[in-house]
């Protein structure tokens, strides 16, 4: 039996008769690293926009003309 490729989990050679099953566990795992990298991407862009959507929140309440986190309240 002639060594055709690799096992994509531990690297052992395989048969000719298991590469095509080989082949296709690399395309599934090549698909789902793809959807993780979009779920990151989409979560990333998510949280992104929730911190805009927080500072517009908390620059709003502060009000006009209070500036940073500086104290505003005097001492008696």
């Amino acid at each position: 039996m002639s060594e055709t490729g690799r096992c994509p989990h531990c690297g052992s050679p395989v048969g000719r008769g298991l590469e095509p099953l080989y082949q296709e566990v690399r395309r599934i795992r090549e698909i789902a690293e793809a959807r993780a990298a979009d779920d990151d991407a989409s979560r990333i862009a998510e949280l992104t926009r929730q911190v805009q959507e927080l500072r517009a929140t908390v620059a709003r309440l502060r009000g006009p003309g209070v500036a940073g986190t500086r104290c505003t309240s005097q001492s008696a």
